[in-house]
């Protein structure tokens, strides 16, 4: 004879399991994304590397690898915001966090989302959409005869990767307020 034993499931709309839930899938969302804009950085040592032989091998540069260049750094770098974000591995100060306690610590980054940083990607992006429409609109290329054309798609990359950093700062604002609600140390 067998024993049912009724266990309760945890409900994933519990703040806590669901925030959680919630955080590691926005994560998931920018770690992917990561994933494919890091290879940029090994694009642009093919492009450096092509533009050297080309320069100091053949006396012949060409500017499109320079533009190339410019542009699959920027990629990487605006990019790799989110990223840092997520793993906790931006530069920033920590004189004062350190001599905080852990909740206070948490506390101000709370606030420091959403005052400082949410408001300051609200207007980067608020301001970059009609500086990307302005330029698809009037195809907009390199000032360079053999330059690049379509500049709009690396202007995009600026209220795409502010965007991304959202998700980010989003996900781990949820963090911060699941360790708030389930740590009662003070």
């Amino acid at each position: 004879m067998s024993v049912s034993h009724h266990t309760e499931q945890p409900n994933p709309m519990h703040s806590n399991n669901f925030l959680t839930l919630l955080s590691d899938g926005l994560s998931k969302i920018v770690y992917y994304c990561a994933v494919i804009f890091c290879w940029s950085y090994v694009l642009l040592v093919f492009a450096i590397l092509i533009n050297v032989i080309m320069r100091y091998g053949f006396s012949n540069g060409l500017i499109v690898f320079e533009e190339i260049q410019w542009h699959l750094y920027a990629i990487g770098m605006m990019f790799g915001l989110s990223y840092a974000e997520i793993t906790n591995s931006q530069v920033r100060v920590d004189v004062i966090a350190d001599k905080l306690k852990k909740r206070s610590a948490i506390k101000w980054e709370i606030i420091g989302s959403l005052f400082f940083i949410f408001p300051f990607i609200f207007v980067v992006i608020y301001n970059a959409i009609p500086y990307v429409e302005s330029s698809f609109t009037i195809n907009e290329s390199s000032n360079s005869p053999l330059g690049l054309p379509y500049r709009w798609a690396i202007k995009a990359v600026i209220p795409l990767s502010f965007a991304l950093l959202a998700i980010a700062v989003t996900s781990r604002l949820l963090r911060n307020i699941n360790t708030l609600m389930t740590s009662r140390e003070e």
